[in-house]
């Protein structure tokens, strides 16, 4: 989610200057099909949006729920802050924050993703990552997207269980 799609913020803008909120019905593209029904489409759902086009920032707010193809999302709360160009500079999700994608889950009171560098921090709760019966937690979970590598501080904690792995001393002979 690097930049919010043009016929979204445009959507979003008519919506605010003309004072309402966007409509519930599904947005159709040119070919009469629902737009969301696309692969590639991220819907975002919220009790309530507020969008400022001149502070540049989106805020979803109560029962938030982010369903994109390469992850979904619920938090109590997401503020989505905008470059002057209309991409996405950061994304902050807070409270009962549940990322999950595939069999890993993630979950922490406050998720903050700066999209220029790819790096994904994880505080509160305290934050756990989980991958199976897998367990990580600490204080501060911090995972840098592009580079593939993630730093737990303070007070680390990895529960592993190894017949998750299959043979893990296979690893450990020559």
């Amino acid at each position: 989610m690097t930049k919010l799609p043009i016929g979204l913020v445009a959507a979003l803008a008519v919506a605010w200057l003309a004072g309402s909120a966007p409509r519930a019905a599904a947005a159709l593209g040119d070919d009469g099909q629902s737009l969301e029904a696309s692969p590639n489409a991220t819907v975002i759902t919220a009790d309530k949006l507020t969008f400022d086009y001149l502070q540049k920032f989106a805020l979803f707010e109560n029962n938030v729920l982010v369903n994109d193809p390469r992850l979904q999302l619920s938090a109590n709360r997401l503020t989505i802050t905008l470059t002057e160009d209309g991409g996405v500079q950061t994304i902050k999700a807070e409270g009962k924050v549940l990322l999950t994608q595939g069999d890993k889950k993630a979950r922490s009171d406050m998720a903050t993703y700066d999209v220029a560098s790819g790096k994904i921090v994880l505080a509160g709760g305290p934050p756990q990552v989980m991958q199976g019966r897998n367990i990580l937690e600490g204080e501060v979970i911090t995972f840098w997207r592009d580079e593939q590598r993630l730093e737990c501080k303070p007070k680390a904690r990895l529960v592993v269980y190894s017949d998750d792995f299959g043979n893990a001393d296979a690893y450990f002979k020559k």
